[in-house]
């Protein structure tokens, strides 16, 4: 780090007289003026009349230079304290800006107690505002700390909205659905997109595509849907899942957001049009910041803006540590235009800490959202779940289940509060028909039962289950057309088989003769047809070659 005398050795000496000015120093000797006027500058007298005579605004800019160690990052410094604009000596000798200063920082650089270059502080490399070793050692400053995060209250809202367990409530449909029919993985491993639109009518929170696409992400990061076979399937982890309280629920995916480094929020935000040319971000870095502002506000409602406004003051470059504000190649969707340097923090940052707050956190029940009559939701508050997520508040005692009810009309209810084992249990043999009030209302039907008993599940298993979610016994209507059902199913089979045809009836009965081969054909379908079950293929064909009957293959591949 330069001396003081080595710093104003580097200015233009328009602005070593301007210093000098300030100083009241003697001009004399234009050579030896730079080491006279640090010397002046140095001395603890003079110094702290210097500084008693400053602004409060310039001297708590010179404590925080000072607290950081003597040198600041540029942009942030301008951002709190103002830009320090670039004039040549002419301009200076003509507006006299030491005289006139526009705001705090050019008070200070114009009186030589601040002075800029291009470095690296940490992972930044650029602009820096810095003291001098020797006068930063001499400052009489008690140093501040860096800018506090501070959030004001807000008054209550005139409409509040809370999206509660429902991210939690959907992803228990995407399990129940996929228990009861797998679909082909693809090869980005995701679920197919007609699979995630289908299940749009029947979710609990909007059915947008980022939130579509959020709940599938969800599902495979915490791995309760997992590839297997080239299938997307229930992964094991889900049955146990399903048996916790709502809140671990809720805990479990909000760590699987928390934590996930290929779910990108800033590349979602439709304000923003993202040009992949090579540029990365961190999207644990932006959250992790997010979520320690969050843990300094207010315990109730609080401006969106207003932390927004806190989190620029404080720690502006929580998504780009690096501080470099040109390198990432971002167009604003409305003009085109490209939003590089730090005057379009509002136009990235603020956007993305916006979008984290209004959707990813809302989303995930971590905060409720109000705003104005009419208008759009501009406050925020971390609801219980989100207090506790934030290690702010002990987790909400876990609700008692509801119980399912069971109608004689062969109508099941389910409500918000019913065991989510139960409800994806009911799903396997009861037909969703919509909702009364917050409660799922499901229906009895032959279709969702055959597919069931198809399954391995027997009646008696379902009145069981029935019995025991709703805590009554099953009413006799109900029980009734469920053993209707099953003795239907019972008197009709279809299976998958091969069919064996010969050219005579001679020779049908030849194959039929041999003892090993006999007893691995089935039923007869005419005096030259047989129907051999699929699993006995192998075993058949090795046996007809053995014996020099070498088949023709119809539609079938060699096992």
């Amino acid at each position: 780090m330069q001396t003081l005398q080595e710093a104003l050795a580097g200015h233009s000496e328009v602005m070593i007289l301007a210093i000098a000015d300030l100083w009241r120093v003697e001009t004399g000797d234009p050579s030896t003026l730079p080491g006279r006027l640090a010397e002046a500058m140095l001395d603890p007298e003079r110094l702290q009349a210097f500084l008693e005579d400053l602004a409060p605004e310039a001297r708590a800019a010179l404590a925080q230079v000072a607290a950081a160690g003597g040198a600041v990052r540029g942009h942030h410094f301008a951002h709190l304290y103002g830009e320090v604009r670039r004039l040549g000596p002419r301009a200076i000798a003509r507006e006299a800006p030491w005289l006139h200063p526009a705001n705090a920082a050019e008070r200070l650089y114009y009186a030589g107690l601040l002075f800029r270059r291009y470095g690296r502080l940490g992972a930044y490399h650029g602009e820096l505002y810095y003291v001098p070793q020797d006068l930063l050692a001499a400052l009489p400053l008690c140093p501040s700390s860096a800018p506090a995060l501070s959030v004001p209250a807000a008054p209550d809202p005139a409409w509040t909205t809370d999206e509660g367990d429902a991210m939690a409530l959907d992803l228990e449909l995407v399990l129940a659905r996929l228990r009861l029919e797998p679909v082909a993985a693809s090869p980005a491993m995701g679920l197919p997109t007609g699979f995630m639109a289908a299940l749009g009518p029947r979710c609990r929170g909007p059915a947008e595509p980022e939130r579509l696409a959020l709940l599938e992400r969800l599902a495979l990061r915490s791995h309760l849907v997992v590839r297997r076979q080239g299938l997307l399937q229930v992964g094991a982890r889900a049955r146990v899942w399903l048996q916790w309280p709502v809140h671990r629920r809720q805990a479990l995916l909000f760590e699987a957001w928390q934590g996930d480094p290929q779910w990108n929020e800033l590349w979602r935000i439709p304000s923003l049009r993202c040009e992949d040319t090579g540029w990365r971000n961190d999207p644990l870095a932006a959250r992790r910041a997010l979520l320690g502002a969050l843990r300094q506000c207010p315990d109730g409602w609080a401006r969106i803006a207003d932390l927004v406004a806190a989190i620029k003051a404080a720690q502006p470059d929580f998504a780009r540590p690096d501080g470099d504000y040109d390198s990432w190649y971002i167009r604003s969707a409305v003009t085109g235009h490209y939003l590089q340097g730090f005057a379009h923090w509002d136009d990235v940052e603020g956007a993305l800490l916006r979008h984290l707050i209004v959707r990813s956190l809302y989303w995930l029940g971590a905060v409720a959202l109000g705003g104005a009559e009419g208008g759009e939701a501009d406050r925020f508050r971390l609801t219980p779940f989100g207090r506790a997520c934030l290690g702010l508040a002990a987790a909400p005692p876990a609700p008692r289940a509801a119980p399912l009810a069971i109608r004689e009309d062969l109508s099941v209810v389910a409500p918000r509060s019913a065991s989510a084992y139960d409800r994806a249990r009911l799903e396997r043999f009861a037909l969703w028909q919509g909702r009364e009030g917050d409660s799922d209302v499901f229906r009895l039907e032959p279709e969702c039962t055959w597919r069931a008993l198809n399954a391995g599940v027997q009646v008696r298993q379902i009145e069981g289950f029935l019995r025991r979610a709703s805590g009554r016994p099953v009413p006799a209507q109900v029980a009734r057309a469920l053993r209707a059902w099953q003795s239907r199913f019972q008197r009709v089979a279809l299976r998958r088989a091969i069919l064996l045809q010969t050219a005579d009836a001679e020779t049908l009965r030849l194959l039929r003769a041999d003892a090993e081969l006999g007893q691995r054909l089935g039923s007869a379908v005419s005096e030259r047809a047989v129907l051999v079950a699929e699993d006995q293929l192998p075993e058949v064909l090795a046996r007809l070659k053995q014996l020099g009957w070498w088949p023709r293959l119809e539609g079938l591949s060699e096992p």
